[in-house]
């Protein structure tokens, strides 16, 4: 088959259209944003008037400073310490822990035990269902909040999300024969930096997207078949991470003739100014001021949610968001594992599902 006769089979039939109704763009957030409230039990007590208040506030902030998420009085109610806490009786965990003889006197009068938040509020919601038990501190995140109600991007912004969405159907249909399909985009233009599909049952298709990204960064490690397009001399951005089958398909693709294509060419330590003009991004910081390297401040679209050993790739690359369209079996983002969620690790990246 003649590269001609190739290229005609790549053009999608003119009758052909992939949309994605009803898109809707889902953060998965960690438990903490989302599980159910917790009690825990403490004592508390009724000091018989105000004026005791400043001495008793005073004492237990200094030697038994708990309920940090909490207001520790409320009326004349005082949270003293957690039930767990006291192994005999409250008199005697009180002296261990040297309260004056007065204010001792005041807390072990009027004691109740009750039910309080074991943990603080990560969004206003879970704040106002706490706040039913007993009044609690909150430090309101507006942008965990717009990640939680789907405020945080742009018409424009979900415009661009969505024709990524359908640009994984028609590639994965039309050129990759039903596997998956990660693109890499840099979200400042936005351009598409690299596309990739599945390989062997070892070289899944992440694990292709991330060296192809490395291509464009004139790396790569691994070998392949795959033709990759030239890019022209003297050229200011780079294609290299573009197979030449998918390119072409976009090139033919009606559609995609409007979408940019290319990376940013590595800068040489001498040259910190920018190639092109771009939009500044608070989360793409690293990427405006020195270039790219692996995948800082990249976006990738995925069309099924990684494993875990490509999920862990990703935050090797120092990938800034990832999108997927369809949960995997054995997926570490939402189905099996969070793996974005995991405190200890030293990169953490955004995950979002595409919702249809």
């Amino acid at each position: 088959m003649d590269n001609n006769e190739n290229k005609d089979n790549l053009c999608p039939p003119a009758t052909k259209k992939i949309k994605i109704d009803n898109f809707g763009i889902k953060a998965i957030l960690s438990d903490d944003y989302k599980k159910d409230i917790e009690l825990m039990q403490v004592h508390s007590c009724q000091l018989e008037s105000k004026q005791q208040l400043q001495a008793v506030i005073k004492e237990l902030a200094l030697k038994l400073p708990h309920f940090q998420h909490l207001k520790r009085v409320h009326d004349r109610n005082v949270l003293i310490c957690p039930s767990d806490d006291i192994k005999e009786s409250l008199e005697q965990h009180l002296k261990l822990h040297q309260i004056s003889d007065n204010v001792l006197e005041a807390l072990c009068r009027n004691v109740n035990v009750i039910e309080v938040p074991a943990s603080s509020a990560k969004l206003r919601v879970q704040y106002e269902k706490m706040s039913k038990y007993w009044p609690c501190k909150f430090h309101p995140d507006k942008y965990a909040e717009s990640l939680q109600n789907g405020s945080n991007f742009t018409d424009s912004q979900r415009a661009y999300h969505k024709r990524m969405a359908e640009l994984l159907w028609k590639l994965s249909t039309d050129v990759s024969k039903g596997q998956n399909v990660g693109i890499c985009v840099d979200p400042r233009r936005p351009s598409i930096v690299a596309i990739a599909g599945d390989g062997n049952s070892h070289q899944h298709c992440v694990m292709w997207l991330v060296d192809h990204v490395a291509r464009s960064q004139r790396g790569g490690a691994w070998q392949s078949d795959v033709e990759f397009v030239k890019d022209e001399p003297h050229t200011k951005s780079t294609l290299s991470g573009l197979p030449q089958i998918f390119y072409d398909y976009l090139k033919q693709d009606t559609a995609c003739q409007d979408l940019n294509l290319g990376a940013e060419l590595p800068r040489r330590e001498e040259h910190q100014q920018q190639s092109e003009p771009v939009v500044e991004d608070i989360h793409a910081d690293n990427l405006c001021k020195y270039g790219p390297y692996l995948c800082t401040g990249y976006d990738v679209y995925l069309l099924r949610e990684p494993c875990l050993m490509c999920s862990m790739a990703l935050v090797h690359s120092r990938v800034k968001r990832i999108f997927f369209l369809e949960q995997s079996e054995n997926g570490a983002l939402t189905s099996k594992f969070q793996l974005h969620a995991v405190k200890e690790l030293n990169h953490h990246y955004e995950v979002f599902q595409f919702t249809m």
